[in-house]
This record gives structure tokens, C-alpha cells and sequence, in this order.
């Protein structure tokens, strides 16, 4: 299929969003082939940008996507901000909340205008509560939803400090939902012709992440969890998952142990209080085998098993390098690789567009169809708009 056929062709999209979550959202639909017009500030553009204006990082996010410079705070940018959402089936964001009501860009600002318009708010709390006006990253939404205690309790030091992240999961999965929310939205409005408001929030995504324990809190004697943790080898670690009774006939085959089938220590329901033991029995196998070989016989044996790959070592991985997992990229030093979507579709090419947009590279051919180069040369004059010399 050619490129005209990606199943969002023809989509416009609004994205005012910066760092990660709003920013995978729309790069997601970009790749699916929606047209994404990123508004940034045209003094330093987003973050991730970096001091040299185009990071690799921010590429990582904002793949495909055209880039125009508004400062939002004076009324001619809201205006040319207004003049692109009229254009747009999707409005993204993820100012704190009250933000975009000061520039007139909110929802209740703008839903009489465009009532087909999806309009998606990301937010560490959300935008009503208590908790409404907290500023919020990952880390707080991490500790905030209960998944950092639920991480520390299944260590093997359970009473030691909550763990410190430097992945920011919940940008990732937040942004992963708002990407499933907004296309619901849009099947909506096929179906009754009305846009709509998407209310997406870090603290509630990361909650998804633990629904065992949101249940087992509920009960007075909740039921054992497996356990897992890492397995001893000669030169490392690999992560071993014994969950089945097939799981655990196929571990038993493979390391020699046919007793373990039917030892009650070892039981779904018993095993948590016997983990020692039970590991112990694993790595008297694994701990004379180099990492690559138990996996291999491992996995050989039906087991569940995986090493603890390096993010270097998955740009040569044999899974990843037969699905075309990356995206070469050229910057003015090297090459570099950014990962596809995390999903194949079988009609079309959905791999990743190969551009690192500058800050406001693509204002004048957005706002040239109306404005005239002498108008836009005045507005970046007075710092309304940003566009490169």
C-alpha cells in the first residue's frame, strides 16, 4: 500500500503538548499517517529540544511532525492559534490545568466554535479535585498511584527505600492511553457526529499498572503472589517465570528435578513463602551455565526465561532486527536509530518519518496560506511568531 492509505491519513491534529507524553501521543498518530502541526514557544521551543535545538530525544518524540512558534501568552498567537484548530479534528495539551483557559485555548472556549473537535488534556491529577493545580511528573505519579509501594513490596528487600526511576513510565502509558482515548473519540463523532473532551491523567494510568493489588487491598486475606526475581548464572542474571503447572513440568524436565512437580512447598498457593528454596533450585542449574546459555536452554525447554538485555544490546537483537523495530535518522555528526511504533499493521507501512524538526521550521508555510511574508516578518519582530532565519 502506498502511504496515502496509513489509516489516519488525513487527519489533522493540534499538538501543544511538550516532553513526553502528549508528544508520543501525536508522534503515534503521526506515524499512522495524521497531519501534526507542534506549537511551541519561540524562545527555546520544548525542553527536550536541548541547547542545541534538535536532540535526538526530541526526535525520539516529534518524528513527522511540523513545528510552527507561537507565544500563546500575546493575543495575536492565540489567534493564530485558534486559526490552526479551525482546521484540526484533534486538539492536544498538557499545560498544567488552567493554563489554556488563560490563553482562551480550553475546551469550554473552544467547543461551541468546533463541536467536532476531540480535544485531549493530559495532566499528572487531572483537571478537576483536590489535587487539580499540583504540578506532577512521572516520579510523583509514580509514587502518588501506589505502583512505586507495590514495586518496593515485591523486592527482596521489601522494607528498604521506595525505588528510584530514571524511566518515566508514566508519561509513556499515559500518552499510550490518550492515543487510545482520542480514536474512540473520533469513532464517536463518526457514529453521532459531536467531537469531545478526553480527561487523561498520569496518576490513573499508573494505577492500571497495579490492578492484583488494588484488589487484594480490598480483601482480609488476600491471596499469595508467585514471586519473581532475578536467577543466578556464571557471568549475570536472567529472569525466569514459572506461573503454569505447565510452566513449572517444563522447568522441572529441563534442570533435572521431575520432584519439584509435585513438592508442596512449591505450589502456586505455597511458593511465596518458599521462594528461597524454590530459586535455590533454579540457579543449582542456571549458576553453571553463562547467561546465553541458559536462556537457550531455558527457553529450549518451554521455560519463560529472558536475559537482561542492555537498551545497547536491542539495536542488534535478532527480534527486533526482523521487525524492523528502528528507524535510522541522520543528524549533522552521525546516524541514530528511534524506535518504530510498538505495533505492526498488516496493510501499510506505519514506521516512523525520518525528520528532526527545527523550532518554527514550518511557520511561514503554515501561516503564508493567509498572512503575507512582510505580516510574519513584523509578528516575529514583536515575538509573536518563530521562524529560522
Amino acid at each position: 500500500m502506498e502511504a496515502h492509505d496509513k489509516p489516519l491519513n488525513g487527519l489533522k491534529i493540534v499538538d501543544f503538548s511538550a516532553v513526553f507524553a502528549g508528544p508520543i501521543c501525536t508522534r503515534l498518530m503521526s506515524d499512522c499517517g495524521a497531519d501534526v502541526i507542534k506549537v511551541e514557544p519561540p524562545v527555546g521551543g520544548d525542553v527536550i529540544r536541548g541547547p542545541f535545538g534538535r536532540s535526538r530525544l526530541f526526535a525520539h518524540f516529534n518524528a513527522g511532525k511540523k513545528c510552527v512558534a507561537l507565544d500563546l501568552a500575546k493575543s495575536k498567537g492565540q489567534e493564530l492559534a485558534r486559526e490552526l484548530i479551525s482546521e484540526a479534528d484533534v486538539v492536544v495539551e498538557n499545560y498544567r490545568p488552567g493554563i489554556m483557559s488563560k490563553f482562551g485555548l480550553d475546551y469550554a472556549s473552544l467547543k461551541d466554535d468546533f463541536p467536532r473537535m476531540v480535544y485531549c488534556s493530559i495532566s499528572g491529577f487531572g483537571q478537576t479535585g483536590p489535587h487539580v493545580h499540583r504540578a506532577a511528573y512521572a516520579p510523583i505519579a509514580h509514587a502518588a498511584s501506589g505502583f512505586d509501594h507495590v514495586h518496593q513490596r515485591d523486592q527482596i528487600e521489601p522494607e528498604a527505600p521506595p525505588p528510584v526511576w530514571g524511566i518515566m513510565v508514566a508519561d509513556m502509558l499515559t500518552g499510550s492511553y490518550a492515543h487510545g482515548a482520542i480514536i474512540t473519540a473520533l469513532l464517536g463523532r463518526e457514529r453521532h457526529g459531536r467531537g469531545d473532551y478526553i480527561d487523561a491523567t498520569m496518576l490513573e494510568s499508573m494505577m492500571m499498572l497495579i490492578p492484583s493489588q488494588l484488589q487484594f487491598a480490598q480483601m482480609e486475606n488476600p491471596p499469595p503472589t508467585a514471586g519473581f526475581r532475578p536467577v543466578q548464572c556464571k557471568d549475570g542474571f536472567v529472569m525466569v517465570c514459572i506461573v503454569s503447572g505447565k510452566n513449572l513440568r517444563c522447568l522441572a524436565e529441563t534442570i533435572g528435578k521431575p520432584g519439584l512437580v509435585d513438592d508442596e512447598r512449591f505450589q502456586l498457593g505455597n511458593r511465596s513463602q518458599n521462594l528461597d528454596d524454590f530459586f535455590g533450585e533454579i540457579e543449582s542449574f542456571t549458576s553453571r551455565y553463562t547467561v546465553d546459555e541458559a536462556e537457550q536452554l531455558l527457553n529450549d525447554g518451554g521455560v519463560p526465561c529472558s536475559r537482561y538485555n542492555s537498551p545497547s544490546d536491542l539495536f542488534s537483537h535478532p527480534q527486533l532486527t526482523e521487525r524492523s523495530s528502528f528507524k535510522q535518522f541522520e543528524d549533522d555528526t552521525s546516524t541514530f536509530l528511534v524506535q518504530n511504533a510498538p505495533y505492526l499493521l498488516n496493510g501499510c507501512d506505519i514506521s516512523t518519518t525520518p525528520t528532526n524538526p527545527a523550532l518554527g521550521e514550518h511557520t511561514l508555510e503554515i501561516f503564508s496560506k493567509n498572512w503575507d511574508q512582510a505580516t510574519l516578518d513584523n509578528w516575529r519582530a514583536e515575538g509573536v511568531v518563530g521562524f529560522p532565519d
